[in-house]
């Protein structure tokens, strides 16, 4: 397993409680030295390091451990203001370089139960994404999220799957070769944990909702497949899509006015469309700035998800 020596101790302080939350770690710890110093003395934080490297020795469930003091952690933008939102620590497994290059990614994203019809329109989405080269990002739910993901593969793409579990311990348990799948084709499984929930009826569903903010933080653009409308069967699509429109990445959405207005499972997209707050998906390109087609999405761009190629630096901000 590959982990830097100062991603170990930090994961370590997440295990004994000294990092309780992703917002106390940003706000105390602003650089790799101020960690090192608060935890120098730490006998449990020392003495749990020492227990994760012998519990690590022998794990073939993860390839990795990335900190946000990493050379190869996440570009994270800037837009990203809340300090809950940003992550410090990632476990993983397959290509980690996808997330090298946040401005090939694209998410697609909807809910559980897609008609037919639905699951159709989605796949001539993800085939064009993919024949542009275009990262396909998504949460390995059922429904849309397994769809873009199975669709990619059969493509030759490469897909990255954000879970809200930790990585041995696949949700849902039905997609568990999908998972193994996507990392023997090159791509990659992330997560935020290591270990189950202590409580998982309130922790799960946090978690569930944790995942669907990464969804958006690690790609350019964001599509909406479908959904239902909130407290209608609405998905956690709505919380990736509304976390994208923060963070000021491309957020598009799956909609044609004739076929869909009057369609449940398109009922989030519809609202999107009518608060103006979304591009629509448009086979050819036209004038109105308001639709956006799959090769603008492949060839758009945010300046501040580039990588600088210099040194990382200590200092978070």
């Amino acid at each position: 397993m590959k982990i830097s020596d100062i991603a170990l101790k930090i994961w370590a302080a997440q295990v004994v409680g000294t990092i309780s939350s992703r917002a106390q770690f940003h706000k105390q710890f602003t650089s790799k030295a101020n960690f090192l110093s608060y935890i120098e003395s730490d006998t449990n934080v020392n003495n749990m390091v020492s227990q994760l490297t012998k519990e690590i020795a022998d794990n073939t469930a993860l390839d990795g451990v990335i900190c946000i003091f990493d050379q190869e952690f996440p570009v994270i933008n800037s837009t990203v203001t809340a300090k809950g939102d940003r992550p410090y620590l990632l476990f993983y497994k397959g290509d980690i370089s996808l997330l090298h290059h946040l401005n090939n990614n694209v998410a697609v994203i909807g809910h559980t139960i897609p008609s037919e019809s639905i699951k159709e329109r989605e796949r001539k989405i993800v085939s064009q994404l993919v024949k542009k080269q275009q990262v396909i990002v998504s949460g390995l739910a059922k429904g849309c999220d397994v769809i873009a993901h199975e669709e990619c593969m059969r493509l030759g793409g490469k897909t990255i799957a954000i879970l809200p579990s930790p990585i041995d311990q696949v949700l849902p348990k039905d997609h568990v070769e999908q998972a193994k799948q996507i990392v023997e084709t090159g791509g990659l499984l992330i997560s935020e944990y290591y270990a189950p929930p202590s409580n998982p009826r309130f922790e799960m569903a946090k978690r569930f909702i944790d995942r669907d903010r990464l969804q958006a933080m690690f790609a350019k653009a964001v599509i909406l497949i479908a959904s239902y409308a909130v407290h209608k069967g609405d998905s956690g699509a709505r919380h990736a899509m509304n976390k994208a429109l923060k963070y000021k990445h491309q957020t598009c959405v799956m909609y044609d006015e004739k076929r869909d207005s009057h369609v449940d499972e398109m009922e989030l997209n519809k609202q999107f469309v009518e608060a103006s707050s979304v591009k629509v998906l448009a086979k050819a390109a036209r004038k109105n700035p308001a639709f956006i087609t799959i090769d603008e999405i492949a060839k758009y761009r945010i300046s501040s998800l580039e990588r600088v190629n210099s040194t990382k630096q200590d200092n978070l901000f």
